[in-house]
């Protein structure tokens, strides 16, 4: 999204743009995060000094009578812009 210039990758003036704030949390093995589809979200670098790594999932849901997004109906790689 930063290529196209919908963010910005000056993340602190784009909260004050929008009188907001970034908020942060020091998260440990185990925990998770959920949130809603049209949060503004990002990850740090994950710079683990005992070598662990970091594992995100995508589950969304919709109704059974709404049509499905051809986008989401194939395997995910990388560059598909998803």
């Amino acid at each position: 999204m930063t290529e196209g210039g919908w963010l910005t990758k000056d993340l602190p003036s784009l909260a004050d743009r929008l009188n907001t704030r970034w908020l942060v949390a020091d998260y440990e093995a185990g925990d998770m995060m959920v949130h809603s589809p049209f949060m503004i979200h990002a990850a740090t670098s994950n710079d683990n000094t005992e070598g662990r790594m970091r594992l995100s999932t995508d589950i969304r849901y919709q109704l059974v009578r709404d049509e499905i997004d051809p986008r989401w109906a194939d395997h995910w790689r990388p560059g598909d812009n998803l």
